[in-house]
């Protein structure tokens, strides 16, 4: 079922999976909130690598995370 899910996500374009993670972002938090330990264990070796295969670093990630706060403003 998971496999599935994940190659009808692969066949939507650029706009529709940003939809559509934009749609499960709350019970991806609500899933955090719950154990937050667990999911950084988890979740941060993903993020460092993608961070990673873009050339950016943990603080070059920080600086552009704080621009988008300020442009909310």
């Amino acid at each position: 079922m998971i496999e599935d899910l994940k190659n009808k996500f692969d066949s939507l374009g650029d706009e529709e999976k940003i939809e559509f993670m934009k749609l499960i972002m709350p019970s991806f938090r609500e899933i955090f909130m719950k154990n937050p330990e667990k999911m950084m264990a988890e979740m941060m070796p993903f993020c460092a690598d993608m961070m990673k295969s873009c050339g950016m670093d943990m603080q070059g990630m920080m600086k552009m995370i704080g621009m988008m706060g300020k442009q909310k403003t």
